[in-house]
Parts: structure tokens; C-alpha cells; sequence
């Protein structure tokens, strides 16, 4: 396939187009651009530099259908799967908003949650000035795919001051087992002056969905906001998730990405910030684990525009089999952005011979007065500590479930509340050796 050709899935994609009957003209014209966008840059391929360890050619073979409106339980089983929830919570199946099974209570006065469909007929002036604004469609296949296809998504405006809390949780649900179908959720958060919110995107999809995800997210914090964005991926052996993020940060804010990507033929997660306003702070990080054939894939771009900025990247990866994990860190300090600060760490755990791992951090610094820095390291388990463990007792799985999580768990621990710490954790025993025994001793 060559950089911008038409693969069967950019054909059947470009094929389901519709504008729908309530869409305004603003946004009608936005999907045009988003379809244009798909057509001529295709998916993306090993011969895009920032694709160039994750490859695409199984999904792009594929031909997608627009996943339909759950007709049955099935989203009520995965519903069940995700753990229970004490807070508002918009559940979406098949890209569709399911307001049977969505909770939405404890705002602010003057904070707005509801589903992107409604937000258009009934706020629409809250959208229209953000929705495609830092998503660009010119640079990104999957961004204009989603801003042409996308059914629903959700509108979370905060007011200044406005503090949500608990945190509020987006569940993604595809439920089309034997089928290849393709969502792409969408999430448009603009958060006042001084306001405060933990937002949970949380997909899954039934056992045996072919799918593709692709969610986008738009995030807006005025100066002095504070927002805590975690995305948590369980999805299905064969479902590839692409996901990305945009963010902008006023003076003062403070924004926090934290993702676990447990499951997926390929998942990738996207973070593109801009720090435009002085004191604005960044903390990226996540944990990916993959085995068999698996890739695991965090890309994070930052730019630093404003002086007296910071930026933390923290990653992780446990790979198994002849999975792939990849990291790439990009950060760019902009001329005048001097004081920043920008930090990138990778840290890779391989138990088996065959797993891979591309770690790129990058730097493009154009200022002079600025401390950055990046490190990784590769490595097995500790044939010592396995030893040490052994000779206390523990057999071989045990010793080496104790070790693996021993790495994992700093980014397990990262995530609120505790509801979904706990159901991390379990996810990720699961995938031990001996996890079962694990849980039981903690």
C-alpha cells in the first residue's frame, strides 16, 4: 500500500458517509472535510514516520461496516464487566448513546454532561466554537474519519469554578460479536476557569468483536482548571483500538493523562498537548501489556509555547510471546518558552525472547534556558530475585507474577478511585502467572 492509497477499509469506510437530517451546516461541512481528509490520506501505513513500528495492513485489508445500534442485552453483559459505578456515568454502545443505562447526577450548577447529539440540538453554541478546532483533520486519517463518521459522543462543559466530583466515567461498549464494524466515539471537555474534573473513558467490546475503535477527544482548560483524563482499554483479542487526544492548556492549568491498555489486536493511544499559557502543567503516563502477537503503542506529542511550563512522560510496558511495545516522545519547546521543564521516561519489561520494543523519545528544543531530559531502560526479570524469591518458598510462577507486578504497579496504583483501581488490578493479576495466588495474599 502507498503513503494516501485507498485500502479496502478507507473504501468501505469512505462508503458508509452520511450527513445526518439534524446535523447543522457547520457541522455538515466539517464532516465533508473530515471525508476528504480520509480519502486522501488513507490509513496510515509503516512508511509514516510516526507509524513506523505499528502496522496497520491486517485492518486495512479489512472492509468495515458502521457498527448498529444495540438491539439486544449484550451491552448490558459488558455493562456488568466493567464494574460498578457511584457517580455519573454516559454509557455508549456501538457509538450510539444508551440513555437506559446512563447515570448523570452531582453537577454544578452551570456544568452541562449530556450526549454530543443532544448537545448540538439543544447547546449547540457550546460546540460549534470547539468541536474540530484542535483535532486536526489535515494531519490525521483516524481524526478525520471520526470528525466524518462519528454518531455520538459526549459534551462536558464546566463553569468557572464548577468541580465535579466523583469522577464522571464514558463507557464505550461494542457489542457485535462476528462482525467488523467500526465506532469512533468522540468527547468535547471545556473546563472553566478554576474548575476541577476526573474524566474515565472506559472501552470494551464482547469476545469475537472485529472491530475498530477510534475515539477523539477534544479538551479545553481555561487558566487556572484542573482535569484528570484517564483512558482504561480492555477490548476484545481482535478489536483494534486507535485512540486521540488534544489537548490546550491555559495559564496555571494543570492536565493528567493516565491510560492502561490491557487488551486489542493493536491499541494505540495519542496525546497532542499545547502548552500556551504560563505555569501550565503536564503528567502523561500509562501501562501497556501484550502477548502473542500484540502491539502496545503510546505516542505523545507536546509543545511548549509558553515560558514556566512543565511536562512528565512516564511509560511502561510488560510484553510476552512475540508481542511489539512502542513508545515515542516527542516534545518541542517553542522559541521564548524558556524555564521549561519537560521530562521523558520508557521502561520496557520483555519475558520472552521474541517480544520487541521501539522506545523514541525526541526532543527539538529553540529555547536556551530549559532543562529537559529522557531515559529508558529494556530489560528482563532478575535472575536473582527470581532465585531469592525461590529460595523463600515460592514456586517459579509465583515468583515471577510477585516480580512482573512489582514493575506494573506504580502505574496500576496511579488510577482513581478505588473501584477502578481494584478492577486494574484484577485485569492485570489476570495476565500472570500465577495471579490468582497473588490476589489472594494482598
Amino acid at each position: 500500500m502507498t503513503l494516501g492509497g485507498v485500502s479496502p477499509a478507507t473504501e468501505s469506510l469512505a462508503a458508509g458517509f452520511t450527513i445526518g437530517p439534524d446535523d447543522p451546516a457547520w457541522l455538515g461541512d466539517l464532516r465533508e472535510e473530515g471525508l476528504s481528509g480520509l480519502r486522501s490520506l488513507g490509513l496510515p501505513t509503516n512508511r509514516h514516520e510516526d507509524w513506523r513500528y505499528t502496522s496497520l495492513a491486517t485492518l486495512a485489508a479489512l472492509r468495515l461496516d458502521r457498527a448498529r445500534p444495540d438491539q439486544g442485552d449484550a451491552a448490558v453483559a459488558l455493562l456488568a464487566q466493567a464494574g460498578t459505578w457511584n457517580g455519573p456515568q454516559l454509557v455508549f454502545a456501538n457509538g450510539r448513546y444508551r440513555s437506559d443505562l446512563s447515570v448523570v447526577t452531582g453537577l454544578p450548577p452551570g456544568a452541562v454532561l449530556i450526549s454530543l447529539g443532544e448537545a448540538l440540538r439543544e447547546v449547540p453554541d457550546l460546540v460549534h466554537p470547539h468541536l474540530g478546532r484542535l483535532a486536526r483533520l489535515d494531519r490525521h486519517s483516524l481524526v478525520a474519519a471520526n470528525t466524518a463518521l462519528f454518531e455520538d459522543g459526549v459534551l462536558l462543559h464546566l463553569p468557572v469554578g464548577g468541580a465535579v466530583a466523583p469522577p464522571v466515567r464514558i463507557l464505550h461498549l461494542t457489542s457485535l460479536p462476528g462482525q467488523v464494524v467500526a465506532t469512533f466515539p468522540r468527547l468535547l471537555l471545556v473546563a472553566g476557569e478554576g474548575s476541577l474534573v476526573t474524566v474515565v473513558e472506559h472501552s470494551l467490546s464482547a469476545e469475537g468483536a472485529r472491530a475498530l475503535v477510534a475515539p477523539v477527544a477534544e479538551i479545553v482548560l481555561a487558566p487556572g482548571a484542573q482535569v484528570n483524563h484517564y483512558r482504561f482499554q480492555e477490548e476484545g483479542l481482535e478489536t483494534f483500538e486507535l485512540a486521540s487526544l488534544h489537548v490546550e492548556q491555559a495559564a496555571e492549568s494543570r492536565f493528567t493523562s493516565h491510560g492502561l491498555a490491557l487488551g486489542g489486536q493493536v491499541a494505540r493511544a495519542e496525546l497532542h498537548a499545547r502548552l500556551l499559557g504560563e505555569r501550565a502543567e503536564l503528567t502523561a503516563s500509562g501501562l501497556g501489556m501484550a502477548s502473542g502477537t500484540r502491539i502496545t503503542d503510546a505516542f505523545v506529542q507536546v509543545e511548549h509555547v509558553a515560558p514556566h511550563c512543565t511536562s512528565t512522560q512516564t511509560f511502561k510496558t510488560v510484553l510476552d510471546g512475540r508481542a511489539r511495545g512502542v513508545f515515542t516522545g516527542r516534545v518541542r519547546v517553542a522559541p521564548g518558552a524558556q524555564k521549561t521543564s519537560a521530562q521523558q521516561t520508557s521502561s520496557n519489561l520483555l519475558l520472552s525472547d521474541d517480544a520487541t520494543v521501539d522506545t523514541r523519545p525526541q526532543l527539538e528544543i529553540l529555547a536556551d534556558d530549559v532543562k529537559c531530559s529522557h531515559g529508558g531502560t529494556v530489560g528482563q526479570l532478575d535472575p536473582t530475585s527470581l532465585f531469592y524469591l525461590r529460595s523463600r518458598g515460592l514456586s517459579e510462577p509465583a515468583a515471577r507474577s510477585l516480580l512482573i507486578y512489582a514493575f506494573a504497579a506504580g502505574m496500576v496504583e496511579l488510577l482513581r478511585p478505588e473501584p477502578l483501581r481494584a478492577h486494574a488490578r484484577a485485569l492485570v493479576t489476570a495476565r500472570l502467572p500465577d495471579g490468582a495466588k497473588l490476589v489472594e495474599a494482598a
